[in-house]
């Protein structure tokens, strides 16, 4: 999957090869407007005048995977900003991979009248930041290890080749003692827990050290992760044989992970609950994590939806495409599915009184 998504010569998004939006493969919330960055705003410049208020210094606003930089772009195209007691200090950093997608990004955002720079996970830990990190659909492009039940026990799908060198999945060595624990954590026993053979679903060892890689580029802050989850009573759910793992094209899914091999996107949910159990290994402190569609009623988007029937500039087309555009981010069949995550970097000692500020602030467990 790593391959397939992120290789720069032959991987989906590392060759930028990759298509966002309506003509594209697959839609996000940036493709279909600019609704969600004006929502997102209410919390996130909330967080920001907080780090500005409490210490001198500059604060960092860090977008890690910006896509085609949609959304950076429709945060700041607000005439308003410069009123912030954060604007002159502000810096947006993005972690970018993918030499393709970097140069997308930056055609995207040379309008923008703030410092930005791309730069890399390992430099940013050389020089913690206080501030943001924000990873919207980020972690269901993660790669995952695929398992199958075999005569009892857990073993690796494998990628190899038939007779006639198209590749196919088959069954290869058996887990290791460690993965076969860390799925006990998540409710899955070492024998399946009375699964049918061949019952297969995947797991995402690549999640820990990203929780710890964006753990070392802050020295306060916080980050807010977006994306499909399901806890790991749904996600190892019996009936839930063949895991999340999709191929998407043409606005389309499949479960033909392997066709086309670099011409489609590949995903899989978050299984929240290795989330929070994997936060705090890395000095995350959990604080919560709420669907996007009551994240986004809480940030005010019933008064969006309600303005629109007032008089105002807008014709009764653009009325009603924005009414739409407003509803799909919170219908839970479509990106009112997704889940916000909030963890927090504390300083270090701890301020004595850990900063709150208003916009969504879930209670946590």
């Amino acid at each position: 999957m790593d391959w397939l998504l992120n290789d720069p010569e032959f991987g989906y998004y590392g060759s930028g090869r990759v298509r966002f939006g309506q003509d594209g493969d697959f839609v996000t919330a940036p493709t279909q407007g600019s609704a969600f960055a004006e929502l997102l705003r209410r919390h996130l410049w909330p967080c920001l005048e907080a780090l500005a208020a409490e210490q001198a210094g500059p604060i960092s606003l860090i977008e890690w995977g910006p896509g085609d930089g949609s959304l950076m772009a429709q945060l700041f195209e607000s005439e308003d900003l410069k009123q912030a007691i954060w604007f002159d200090r502000l810096e947006l950093l993005m972690v970018e991979s993918s030499p393709a997608l970097r140069q997308q990004q930056q055609q995207r955002l040379s309008a923008l009248k703030l410092p930005i720079c791309w730069i890399s996970p390992n430099e940013l830990k050389l020089s913690p930041r206080r501030g943001l990190v924000l990873a919207h659909e980020l972690l269901d492009a993660l790669p995952v290890q695929r398992f199958v039940l075999a005569s009892g026990r857990w073993h690796e799908l494998a990628v190899c080749c038939d007779a006639a060198g198209q590749p196919q999945f088959c069954r290869g060595a058996p887990l290791s003692d460690s993965v076969l624990h860390q799925l006990e954590q998540l409710g899955l026993p070492a024998d399946g827990g009375g699964r049918p053979e061949g019952w297969s679903s995947e797991w995402c060892p690549a999640l820990a050290g990203w929780l710890q890689q964006a753990r070392d580029v802050l020295s306060q802050g916080w980050l807010l992760a977006i994306d499909y989850a399901l806890s790991a009573s749904r996600y190892y759910a019996p009936q839930r044989d063949g895991g999340t793992l999709l191929a998407c094209r043409a606005q389309g899914t499949s479960t033909d992970l392997l066709a086309d091999p670099g011409l489609q996107d590949i995903t899989a949910h978050v299984c929240s609950t290795l989330l929070q159990q994997l936060a705090p290994q890395a000095n995350w402190h959990w604080r919560g994590a709420a669907l996007q569609g009551e994240v986004l009623l809480q940030l005010g988007l019933a008064a969006e939806i309600s303005a629109l029937s007032e008089p105002g500039p807008l014709d009764l087309a653009a009325r009603l495409a924005r009414r739409e555009e407003l509803l799909r981010l919170v219908d839970p069949h479509l990106l009112g599915g997704f889940w916000w995550f909030w963890l927090e970097a504390q300083s270090e000692p701890p301020a004595p009184t850990p900063i709150r500020p208003p916009g969504w602030w879930p209670e946590g467990p």
